[in-house]
């Protein structure tokens, strides 16, 4: 089957068994104007659906999968097995474990950290400028130790529900669970459930009860292991 349009610039690197579909554009340059030399590094077994875009400067690992018209900036670290939903945006200069998966219509802010076995639902929007519109996160954003300029860090393990509203500098901690709908305005601690607006911890992943009854209590998240 012929391929349309695909683009794939020459400081692309990628590994064997990839699959591209209708109009991927690799190794786009995040400024026409720029003149340092910026390569995309992707793994091997890559399948990257139709309409995905990935920018020079990121390197992926092994595995990958994007949805269609997902977006991928520069500078981005991402590790093996992970699979980015349709139309999510990854923006520049974030941390992505191994074995996470971002469903659809997700957006994850510059600075922001995702640990190994994250696992987030669709629509969740994450959020990194404490005050925007801030000229300081145009100006001087790259600066990692500007504490207004910052994105969560959710640790391994972590569930974010469908919906979730994340604010900057947040941490989400080990195999914590946030609730759909949730907005999280405060750190959570590991192994907790939290839910509401704002998010608060209701129980911890120990009392939650699978109501099929096919696992016992505090077992419904064991097949992750």
């Amino acid at each position: 089957m012929r391929r349309k349009s695909v683009v794939i610039y020459e400081n692309v690197v990628i590994g064997g068994k990839h699959d591209l579909e209708d109009f991927v554009v690799l190794g786009k340059r995040p400024n026409n104007n720029s003149k340092k030399k910026m390569v995309l590094k992707i793994g091997n077994n890559a399948l990257l659906r139709t309409g995905s875009i990935i920018y020079a400067g990121t390197t992926i690992g092994s595995n990958f999968q994007s949805g269609d018209h997902s977006r991928i900036r520069e500078g981005n670290k991402i590790g093996n097995n992970v699979s980015i939903g349709s139309n999510s945006i990854i923006e520049s200069n974030s941390k992505i474990g191994n074995n996470v998966r971002i469903h659809s219509l997700c957006f994850i802010p510059e600075y922001t950290t995702l640990e190994d076995d994250v696992w987030m639902g669709p629509g969740v929007t994450i959020t990194n400028v404490m005050h925007p519109p801030c000229p300081v996160f145009r100006e001087r954003g790259h600066e990692m130790e500007l504490k207004c300029v910052r994105g969560p860090v959710i640790r391994k393990g972590a569930i974010i529900g469908a919906g979730v509203i994340i604010l900057p500098g947040i941490e989400i901690g080990e195999n914590s669970f946030v609730a759909a709908g949730s907005v999280v305005v405060k750190d959570v601690k590991p192994n907790s459930v939290v839910t509401g607006i704002p998010a608060k911890q209701t129980k911890k992943i120990k009392d939650l009860v699978c109501d099929p009854g096919i696992y016992e209590k505090g077992e419904i998240f064991s097949w992750r292991k």
